[in-house]
């Protein structure tokens, strides 16, 4: 056999060795994976479409677009109850995205909750707006709920650890909302936040579960910048929000 024919030869096996190990036949969004040995045990290397690239526990390629996916218009929060009734809430709160990377970049209100912070992915925060807050409330706590399983689209990947800030203002109406203008509202003194925990939860309850965060000064009012914090570590968690699911504000009268 020819030297020719024999590096024809060799070059053939290498290409179907290669054909014969498929990327993710199950992930249309997936551009490419890596061995698991390149990653913890029990997560896998994806670079998806939508932005997420890292070493992830469930396929993150389905997700929105990462810090990217708006809505046309702003959402219109939950009315909230009379402050008559001596107890109400405030669901779906307006969220808006936010890219440390890119400080002055912003972009139309979403519903869902997403952050992270860590891995090849650039750290994604987020501003929660709460209005129609009864000028005669008190005693207001953050809380946040999942839904049952079959009733939710909720994803934690590594730490969901979070950091619920609360802001002392908000940009004006029509204003840009990015991480620029939101710095002009951060306390010096972080000792406000709360810190929802939503670590695990995705995969550990089947059930609807409703979560407290923590005690929060009352105003018709509620603005908080939402972050990974990563006292526990890197991590991710994306939430869509609804009437059954993500952050919400309880109060007295």
């Amino acid at each position: 056999m020819s030297s020719i024919i024999k590096i024809a030869t060799s070059l053939a096996c290498l290409a179907a060795v290669a054909l014969a190990n498929p990327v993710n036949a199950g992930s249309s969004h997936l551009l490419s994976r890596r061995g698991e040995s390149d990653c913890p045990a029990g997560t896998v290397y994806y670079v998806c479409a939508n932005g997420y690239k890292g070493c992830y526990e469930t396929d993150p390629c389905a997700l929105p677009p990462i810090a990217t996916t708006s809505l046309a218009a702003a959402p219109i929060p939950t009315p909230a109850a009379a402050c008559a009734s001596g107890a109400g809430s405030v669901w779906q709160p307006t969220m808006y995205n936010l890219s440390p990377s890119e400080p002055d970049k912003s972009q139309a209100a979403v519903t869902f909750l997403q952050v992270q912070a860590g891995g090849d992915s650039p750290q994604a925060e987020q501003v929660a707006v709460f209005r129609g807050v009864p000028a005669a409330a008190k005693a207001c706590t953050l809380h946040w709920a999942q839904a049952a399983e079959a009733e939710r689209t909720f994803v934690v990947d590594g730490s969901g650890y979070t950091s619920v800030l609360p802001l002392t203002g908000f940009p004006a109406a029509g204003a840009p909302v990015s991480s620029s203008s939101i710095a002009a509202f951060e306390p010096a003194d972080d000792g406000k936040a709360t810190h929802p925990d939503f670590t695990f939860w995705d995969k550990q309850s089947k059930n609807a579960v409703n979560h407290t965060a923590g005690a929060v000064d009352c105003a018709e009012d509620l603005y908080f910048k939402v972050s990974i914090d990563t006292l526990n570590g890197d991590g991710h968690v994306y939430l869509q929000q609804d009437s059954k699911n993500g952050l919400f504000i309880t109060y007295t009268c």
